[in-house]
């Protein structure tokens, strides 16, 4: 009894829930830790540009390195590259930690010098996530399609989105105590992180990142090859949405306490989004009705505008929590529709893992830098007026495509 026990619970540790663990682990902090990336920049003396460059560098430098790895890592083991991300932030926050605490400790705030290290720390963390994801979840959907691979990654975005229940609210609490505190919590998190990691083991070996050689199996899919017009309908709404949130992430933080808010409030309002984004996750990655209705992703992009109409014009709490629920409803359809039309029937899935990372990066490169320049140029309603510019251009080209995938079949009939 006590042999079958101890398989048993072999078993438990090296299977794939410890990846879902590593994943939820690696997004509460994130989650703190970017969340309140717009006060801490703000408390050190940053301006609105810099607050929307912090993110944008962290993005960028996540984007560069994909792109970079793209061309030339070629085969690497999951088990490896990804906890060799999880130490590379862990180093990054301890110094972002330690300049943070010089600031105030020496009475160095808005030293310009000092913001921009902060910013630069966090452009070496976004670099190391191109180690992390991209990696953890071609591990996650290896050898899997159809409902076993929706549910499969239904359950990964519900681990991941999950952690963005407590992880905003627990970064306002601790920014509003101390600025330091997030960015600590942030790397204890890492210690876990790498932790579980260390006891998955799911198929690390065989899994590459870049060089997958053999088919995938389709069964499950409504044709051989995913259509290419409903992954690029979804690229444009997964782009959209984190542009979206991009803009809401940084700039709305500063909206929101110029308006007398506190930062456990805007963490409260965040963590609003992120209930709706995981209920979201969870129901489409449990139910298929979905799958290949190309309407649902124009629909998402009206469902978009709505929240940034009611952040520009709304004053009150209540707006506020209804524009964040909106959006966090629209932001999780938006990228489990484009993780799964890249994920089905894909014989190079890991590519589609990281063409999936690079465009939601790119959103966020967009939405917190372009939303930063606007906000300390023209007015901190701009950043708004934007990402409703973004949208209603992809909703044009999103019709474009449905138009030209319909007038492609009536020639072949």
């Amino acid at each position: 009894m006590r042999g079958v026990f101890g398989k048993n619970l072999k078993l438990a540790l090296h299977d794939v829930r410890p990846l879902y663990g590593a994943a939820f682990t690696m997004a509460i902090s994130l989650n703190a830790w970017w969340t309140t990336m717009p006060f801490i920049v703000r408390n050190i003396g940053g301006s609105e540009d810099h607050v929307g460059y912090a993110w944008a560098a962290n993005m960028l430098g996540y984007l560069v390195c994909l792109l970079l790895a793209g061309t030339a890592l070629g085969r690497h083991n999951p088990k490896n590259t990804t906890r060799i991300a999880s130490v590379i932030i862990f180093v990054s926050s301890l110094m972002m930690s330690i300049v943070v605490y010089m600031v105030f400790s020496k009475e160095l705030v808005g030293n310009i010098t000092l913001i921009w290290t902060v910013i630069a720390v966090g452009t070496v963390a976004g670099a190391a996530m191109a180690l992390f994801w991209p990696f953890l979840m071609s591990w996650v959907s290896e050898d899997f399609e159809g409902p076993t691979l929706n549910r499969r990654l239904g359950t990964y975005n519900g681990a991941w989105s999950s952690a963005a229940l407590v992880g905003p609210m627990l970064g306002g609490i601790l920014v509003e105590a101390n600025t330091v505190f997030p960015i600590v919590f942030a790397a204890t998190s890492m210690i876990f992180c790498f932790l579980l990691l260390n006891v998955a083991n799911d198929g690390s070996n065989r899994s590459s990142l870049f060089s997958d050689q053999d088919d995938k199996s389709v069964a499950g899919c409504e044709n051989i090859a995913v259509p290419k017009r409903l992954r690029w309908m979804a690229r444009i709404s997964l782009f959209s949405s984190w542009a979206c949130l991009g803009v809401t992430r940084s700039q709305f933080a500063l909206l929101f306490t110029d308006l007398g808010y506190s930062e456990t409030c805007f963490g409260i309002m965040v963590t609003i989004f992120g209930i709706c984004n995981f209920a979201m996750m969870t129901a489409v990655g449990r139910s298929s009705f979905w799958h290949f209705k190309s309407v649902l992703l124009l629909a998402v992009q009206v469902l978009l505008s709505v929240p940034l109409f009611l952040i520009i014009y709304g004053r009150s709490l209540s707006i506020f929590a209804l524009s964040l629920i909106i959006m966090g409803c629209g932001f999780g359809f938006a990228y489990s529709s484009h993780l799964y039309y890249g994920a089905c029937g894909s014989k190079k899935r890991s590519i589609q893992m990281v063409i999936h990372e690079t465009t939601l990066s790119l959103g966020i490169v967009v939405g917190s830098g372009a939303g930063g320049y606007f906000a300390k140029n023209l007015g901190l309603y701009w950043p708004y007026w934007f990402a409703l510019i973004l949208l209603a251009f992809g909703f044009i080209i999103q019709l474009i495509l449905l138009q030209k995938g319909k007038y492609t079949r009536e020639l072949v009939k």
